[in-house]
């Protein structure tokens, strides 16, 4: 089906090369008195057909990755797939491919990628990487005490802020705190869906942090979840039921994670 695709694109290359050739024939005919070499027709090279080739292969396989983390992942949310990772375990080579003038096995790929990540492996892979999300946000480790109040469970992120330039007292996110801020959001909320918080996790992927303005203990009210925020660090405060949760999915899913930075 896929490596159809690049046959049509060859084929549509060489209609191409065959149209534009009787232009500059028709040209030659037209000005065959002239004594300039001198055409207005662009000859296309054999090395640029190639180039277009192999950047409509790349292109492809680009697709195909973006397909896969979402047709693979749990309704709601995506994962992400290392390309060349997948393409050096799956054993293709485009450019050797097309080098030997053979069309690149993208149905193959396409099947490598349905092995590894269909069914229930693509879902623990957007847990464990949801659970990765949640440890690196938070920066836990093995030994790190987790604060337990009569209301909440607390775990605190750092996040940098600046003095807004839109909003004269306020403050926002610095530029290079704010992805930080956008992949803890989207760990938490792949866990509340999991868990069913799922308000939680609707409200937390539906928040931008591109566009926030703050005092300074502000606090963000979401369902089961406070966050307050201050100049150099926000303080999440779980509901008990939303934070032992997070406990044991981490415990589940990122297990192997937190042990390896022990060595952090």
């Amino acid at each position: 089906m896929y490596k159809q695709l690049v046959e049509q694109f060859k084929t549509a290359q060489s209609a191409a090369a065959s149209a534009y050739g009787a232009v500059v024939q028709a040209e030659r005919d037209v000005f065959a008195d002239g004594l300039s070499e001198y055409s207005a027709m662009e000859v296309r090279s054999e090395y640029k057909g190639e180039r277009e080739l192999n950047t409509f292969c790349r292109r492809l396989l680009s697709r195909l990755v973006m397909e896969a983390s979402r047709k693979f992942a749990p309704a709601g949310v995506r994962i992400e797939i290392d390309q060349s990772r997948e393409l050096d375990r799956c054993g293709l080579d485009v450019d050797e491919d097309l080098r030997k003038g053979n069309v690149p096995d993208l149905d193959g790929f396409w099947q490598h990628l349905e092995r590894t990540f269909g069914g229930e492996a693509g879902e623990r892979v957007a847990f464990e990487q949801a659970a990765k999300a949640v440890i690196d946000g938070f920066w836990l480790k093995p030994n790190t005490e987790i604060k337990r109040t009569s209301s909440a469970v607390i775990l605190e992120k750092r996040v940098s802020s600046e003095a807004s330039f839109r909003s004269k007292g306020a403050r926002e996110v610095y530029y290079s705190s704010q992805q930080s801020v956008v992949t803890t959001f989207g760990g938490l909320a792949t866990f509340a869906k999991k868990h069913q918080f799922g308000a939680l996790a609707m409200q937390l992927r539906n928040f931008s942090v591109h566009q926030l303005t703050f005092s300074t203990r502000e606090k963000l009210s979401f369902t089961g979840l406070e966050i307050v925020m201050f100049n150099d660090k926000w303080q999440f405060k779980f509901a008990h039921d939303v934070g032992d949760a997070l406990s044991l999915f981490i415990s589940e899913f990122g297990a192997k994670y937190l042990a390896s930075r022990d060595r952090y």
